[in-house]
């Protein structure tokens, strides 16, 4: 008797989970699968973490070349223009951490993705004979970590001034311009900031312009992309950047823009050039959300 009834306790506790009095044991939370809107908030928050705003003060001027111009045109900057990027930063997000693996930081947790530990750098023993020895570090990945990638979307103003002997010819045009660099950053010892560099390459298209020809009798102004403005929408070129980033994040920077496309429409013998000097403050985009946030 004594057996039956061990036998019919122990299947009355195996059933009990599978039951309703499981209802009045210790509940524990049921893990949430995240809603859409939380997913594309974690994906902005990745992106913003990365990333900083660019106002920039810009000295502008236009290059020209052909039979129609001067050998040693009067060319002069036009007035001083401002402009705003916004920039996405991958790699060197934090000391020692590239290019390489900016992706890998950018799609999932890079602590997932690491590298496993040598074995023999956690050698330990009391013996006084040498032990394995680390292999020294390869100067390309030394290399490499330094690099950085970033890419932005930039409202920029060009133009340029030309005096023909006669008169005066200014052109102001504002671009959408796509630009991309790979930098190579150097972080200063002591927290004292770090030190980047290099050069990379954009494209803009023109989105509203004019063309003002002055003179003793005349003041006409024209659209730049008009058949009497004589421009093409298109640009592009090489960038080069230098500038230092302070220990809290604000960037300051000096970039020049040398055009290489030929803004000059009709296919003719002359040619014009866009060229930019611009001097710039970043702050990263995190920080001002997380004041907004805190307001």
């Amino acid at each position: 008797m004594k057996q039956t009834i061990c036998v019919l306790l122990v299947l009355l506790t195996g059933l009990l989970p599978q039951t309703g009095w499981a209802q009045f044991g210790p509940q524990l939370p049921q893990p949430t699968k995240p809603t859409f809107a939380e997913r594309v908030l974690a994906v902005l928050n990745r992106q913003l973490q990365d990333s900083f705003i660019q106002p920039s003060f810009d000295y502008v001027n236009q290059h020209y070349k052909g039979p129609s111009y001067l050998r040693d045109p009067r060319n002069v900057p036009t007035v001083f223009a401002i402009n705003l990027a916004i920039y996405i930063k991958k790699g060197q997000s934090s000391p020692n951490q590239g290019a390489s693996n900016g992706v890998i930081n950018y799609y999932g947790d890079r602590q997932a993705y690491a590298r496993p530990l040598d074995p023999a750098l956690l050698l330990v023993t009391t013996d006084n004979r040498p032990g394995p020895m680390a292999p020294a570090p390869d100067p390309k990945d030394a290399f490499m970590s330094h690099l950085s990638f970033i890419y932005g979307l930039q409202l920029i103003g060009k133009g340029g001034k030309y005096n023909d002997g006669y008169g005066t010819s200014t052109t102001h045009i504002t671009y959408l311009e796509i630009p991309t660099y790979v930098l190579y950053e150097y972080d200063l010892p002591n927290q004292k900031g770090q030190l980047f560099g290099g050069l990379g390459v954009y494209l803009g298209v023109g989105l509203w312009g004019t063309v003002n020809y002055t003179d003793k009798t005349t003041n006409e102004s024209f659209g730049a992309f008009s058949d009497n403005g004589g421009l093409s929408r298109f640009d592009g070129g090489l960038n080069f950047m230098a500038g230092y980033q302070l220990p809290q994040g604000l960037r300051l920077s000096v970039v020049h823009e040398f055009g290489l496309a030929n803004i000059q429409s009709g296919g003719g013998a002359d040619k014009t050039f866009n060229r930019v000097w611009s001097l710039n403050v970043g702050y990263p985009l995190k920080k001002i959300t997380d004041k907004l946030r805190k307001k």
